[in-house]
This record gives structure tokens, C-alpha cells and sequence, in this order.
């Protein structure tokens, strides 16, 4: 393989697999280029599959144990993590470097790289001001990582808001829209009752455990929680021997169509309070238009004003037992009328189009603004 065609990834997770990363490497598969994800196995969960490939994507993963928690607990392994890659990318041939999240970018700016290599900074959420401290040091490190990457790839507005006018010329837009193959058929399955499901981490707890007495207290609903996270050991101790289904943890690839046929309502409720998920444009939004779902948000949130602009479902207020009732019943009675909202929206939100912004830094002299 041609030293310009080969592409490294680097994620700091098992790649099991990551959806949107899976999604990017196929593209550039499909395109010609030769694409290994490294990857770190923090629990041990890929002993047996340390190197293998997934549709003509390679994947290496490097087993480090880390548990839970931050401090010391994360950092003398996540530099065990850049010392094994560093070691695996020494005297390789490429012309990529493809970091995932901020994590991923830490690393491979800790890489020795030979002039002339593409750095890019795959931004999967808000970092400044947000997710990280707000300090000045955290300042200094996120305007390195973007003054030192050769693309800055983003998935909401809100990530480049306030960036110099000179780092927005290397964006690239490329937000979590979701494949239309992967959810097919769309038709949902018959149901008695009225299905209302979270799909993703369980990670608001006060959100799922008010939805979860909803469905206790209301026979003509069925709650199901699936994903893990850190609600999840809490939630399946209180809820395991009742009528709400917890189903764990999921294949976002293979499942996710199955899941959305059998599900009527999905809820998408965060606390408006954490300004990360105030301004998030969250993937189930998009997984929802894509499979003509309607959708319940939390009031006073960018994803909010989105949803009622549309009329593609009903804002709640968080945590209200009452609003969230009313939302429901509302959907049911006016169901067809989403779902007709929703289709006139559906082909703006599909990664089949949108992922072909990549070409801008994988084929430059080929790319035409769209």
C-alpha cells in the first residue's frame, strides 16, 4: 500500500465498535485508502482479538488496565497507552493521523511524527468551558491541539464559536448523522402498549429514574432502558424485577435497527443545568429523524428549539413526572402528524451525504465545496 493512501486512527476505547469512527474508516475504505484503528483495551475485553479485522478496517488494541476514576487512577496508564503507541507508529509508513476526541489527540501529538504527515483533530464533543476544567492551563493545551492539527473536524457550532477566524479555515463539518442501511426497514413492530425507550449511556440518572416510575405507574406504557454507563449498576438494582426492561449494553451496528422498530417514543431528556448537554445536538436526535421516530427533549436546550421548530416531538420539563405524561399522551394522539413532520425532514440527516466532507482532506485537489 501507498504510503499516502494508509491512514492511522487513534481511540481510546475498544473500537467495539465506536460507531461514528466505524463509519469514517469504512467511508475511506471504500475510497481506496488503508485504514488501522489503534485502539485501548482498558478492561481486557479483546484479549483474544488484539489484532483482526472488521470489513477491510484493521484493528490494533492494546491491552492497559484501567479502572474506573481520574487522577492517577487514568493517567499512569493512558502513558503506558502513548509509550505502546508511540513504539507501534516508530518507522511506520503513512501520511495520516486521524485522533479521535481529545484524548485520542493528546496521544498522537505525543507521537514522533516525520514532517509532511496530516495531523487531524476528530472533535466528537464541546471540550472548552464544557466537559473540561475551566482553567487558563486547559486553555493553552485545547488551542495547541487545534493550532497543531492540519484539520479540525467538528459536529455542532457550538465547538467553533468563538475560534479564531485563522483555525476556522481548516474545519471541517461532519456531525453524528446516522447510516440510513443500518436502521432498515424502518416500519415499526405492533405493540399493545405505547413504547417509550432511552438507547445510548445511561449517565442522568434523575431523567431515567423519572421515566422508569412513568412506567410503573402507567399499564398502557413500557419503559426500556438500553445501554450501560454509570447509572447503569443503580438503575438495574431498583428496576430489574419490574415491568421497566433494562436491556444493557447494545451493537450500535447490529441492533440499532431492531431496536428503533420497537420503539414508538423515544426519550432523549438531559438535565439543561450541565451546559454540555444544553448544547449538544445528541446522535439519538438524528437516529430518531432518521428512522421517523418522534422524539422527547428537555426544555431550554439548543436540541429543544430543533424539536418544536419541526414538530417532530415535545419538550418536557426535566425530571416533571406530569410533563413527561403529557408529552406522551400528546405524541400518541397526534402520532401520525410527527411522523409525517419528520419525513419532510428525514433526507437532510443522512450520513450517506454528509460523510463525503472528508473528502476535503483526504482529496484535496478533487474537493468542491457542497
Amino acid at each position: 500500500m501507498n504510503s499516502s493512501k494508509k491512514i492511522y486512527m487513534i481511540l481510546t476505547n475498544g473500537f467495539d465498535p465506536d460507531v461514528r469512527v466505524y463509519k469514517e474508516a469504512k467511508y475511506l475504505t471504500n475510497e481506496g485508502f488503508e485504514v488501522e484503528i489503534i485502539c485501548w483495551d482498558r478492561k481486557g475485553d479483546y484479549l483474544d482479538r488484539q489484532e483482526e479485522k472488521v470489513e477491510n478496517i484493521k484493528i490494533k488494541r492494546f491491552y492497559i488496565p484501567s479502572k474506573p476514576g481520574s487522577g492517577m487512577k487514568q493517567l499512569i496508564p493512558f502513558i503506558k497507552f502513548i509509550n505502546f503507541v508511540r513504539k507501534y507508529l516508530k518507522g511506520k509508513n503513512y501520511s495520516y493521523l486521524h485522533c479521535h476526541d481529545f484524548d485520542g489527540m493528546t496521544v498522537g501529538l505525543f507521537t514522533k511524527r516525520k514532517k509532511g504527515k496530516t495531523i487531524i483533530f476528530d472533535m466528537h464533543e464541546i471540550y472548552k468551558n464544557y466537559s473540561y476544567a475551566k482553567n487558563h492551563v486547559f486553555d493553552l493545551i485545547f488551542n495547541k491541539y487545534l493550532k497543531n492539527s492540519n484539520y479540525i473536524i467538528y459536529v455542532n457550532n457550538e465547538q467553533i464559536k468563538d475560534m479564531d477566524s485563522n483555525l476556522k479555515e481548516k474545519t471541517v463539518f461532519l456531525p453524528n448523522y446516522p447510516e440510513e442501511t443500518i436502521y432498515m426497514p424502518i416500519t415499526k413492530n405492533d405493540n399493545k402498549k405505547v413504547r417509550v425507550n432511552y438507547i445510548g449511556s445511561l449517565r442522568d440518572y434523575e431523567s431515567l429514574d423519572t421515566l422508569s416510575k412513568i412506567g410503573l405507574e402507567h399499564d398502557d406504557i413500557e419503559v426500556g432502558l438500553y445501554g450501560t454507563g454509570i447509572c447503569f449498576d443503580k438503575l438495574n438494582k431498583k428496576y430489574c424485577d419490574t415491568s421497566i426492561k433494562i436491556y444493557g449494553k447494545y451493537n450500535g451496528i447490529k441492533d440499532s435497527g431492531k431496536i428503533y422498530r420497537n420503539t414508538d417514543i423515544l426519550y432523549c431528556s438531559y438535565n439543561p443545568e450541565v451546559k454540555n448537554w444544553k448544547n449538544a445536538y445528541p446522535v439519538k436526535l438524528f437516529e430518531a429523524i432518521i428512522t421517523h421516530t418522534p422524539i422527547i427533549v428537555s426544555e431550554n436546550t439548543e436540541v429543544s428549539n430543533f424539536v418544536k421548530a419541526n414538530a417532530i416531538g415535545e419538550p418536557i420539563q426535566y425530571g416533571n413526572k406530569n410533563s413527561i405524561i403529557n408529552a406522551i399522551n400528546k405524541i400518541k394522539i397526534h402520532y401520525d402528524e410527527y411522523v409525517e413532520n419528520i419525513k419532510k425532514i428525514a433526507d437532510d440527516y443522512k450520513w450517506e451525504k454528509i460523510v463525503k466532507n472528508l473528502d476535503r482532506i483526504y482529496d484535496i485537489k478533487s474537493f468542491k465545496i457542497r
